[in-house]
């Protein structure tokens, strides 16, 4: 019993030291599974996130990516559009810089360099009634009626290349002898038609403002192609009348047309020549097979 109760004494206080260490040793073992499991639970957590977020930053990327590629192939696009458009326009300058050299070859073939002023030229044809030219300078109001053919005017100096009864003057309506900056007025009816448009702009409607004195009057009759095309169009213009009037009634050499006119076109072929102040009092009157209008204009 001695030797029980000293051994109990002995060794019950280490037992119990042991036991109270073991359960510290428990507590603190478990404390530490959850920190850990907190802890694995965060990783978890941050992978995921980290996951999510990375996924996130792939799908922004990819998003401008493709809207990056989406600007870049329509600035391309763009680019490539205002080049086409600079092409053709160069393309058609060039082309139109072409046909314009073009027309001034062939002008000078065709006319023989008629298209540079004539107010240095000698007079040319052939005077007929001078007594009439006299009395009109003397008047101070001279008053030509060119290709005036079969029907002189009264009051007029009457231009034909043909002599005719009641020409005054027998002479291309582009070399009449009379000087420049001499005549008042100048008149025509169904002449210009029968002249080439090139010919009507560079060589004939230069030439004529040239007589004509500062603020001088230029009047003109032709066949109306706006009045006659619309009445074709409509059915109430016969065809062979509008096909007469188109290409002339061809019963001689000058009776030939080569040239049609509207008001609107008369007009700007006018003040491309250097005229003003131009009117059109009369346009569609019917005259024989023909619709026809009236334009007049001041020299400038």
């Amino acid at each position: 019993m001695d030797r029980l109760e000293a051994g109990w004494r002995q060794h019950v206080p280490a037992f119990l030291n042991a036991v109270s260490t073991v359960g510290a040793f428990g507590h603190e073992l478990s404390r530490t599974r959850r920190e850990l499991n907190e802890l694995r639970e965060l990783h978890e957590a941050a992978t995921t996130n980290a996951s999510r977020g990375l996924e996130d930053v792939r799908t922004e990327l990819a998003q401008e990516v493709r809207t990056e590629l989406a600007q870049s192939g329509e600035s391309m696009r763009a680019d490539l559009r205002s080049f086409v458009q600079r092409a053709d326009g160069s393309i058609e300058k060039l082309w139109e810089r072409i046909e314009f050299v073009r027309r001034e070859i062939m002008f000078e073939m065709a006319y023989g360099g008629a298209a540079t002023k004539r107010s240095d030229a000698k007079p040319a044809g052939r005077i007929i009634n001078q007594p009439l030219i006299d009395e009109q300078r003397r008047a101070g109001h001279v008053r030509l009626n060119i290709g005036c053919g079969h029907i002189p005017l009264d009051g007029y100096i009457n231009v034909d290349m043909r002599d005719l009864p009641g020409v005054d003057i027998v002479a291309d309506v582009a070399d009449i002898p009379v000087e420049p900056r001499s005549i008042n007025e100048i008149f025509s009816a169904h002449l210009m038609e029968h002249f080439p448009q090139e010919e009507v702009r560079r060589r004939l409607l230069p030439y004529w403002r040239d007589l004509l004195v500062e603020g001088g009057t230029f009047r003109a009759i032709v066949p109306d192609g706006e009045a006659m095309l619309a009445g074709a169009a409509a059915g109430t213009y016969a065809f062979e009348d509008f096909r007469e009037v188109l290409f002339g009634a061809q019963d001689y050499e000058g009776d030939f047309h080569f040239n049609m006119f509207t008001p609107a076109s008369l007009s700007t072929l006018l003040q491309e020549a250097g005229f003003r102040d131009v009117v059109v009092p009369v346009k569609g009157r019917p005259n024989g097979k023909c619709f026809e209008f009236e334009i007049q204009a001041v020299r400038a």
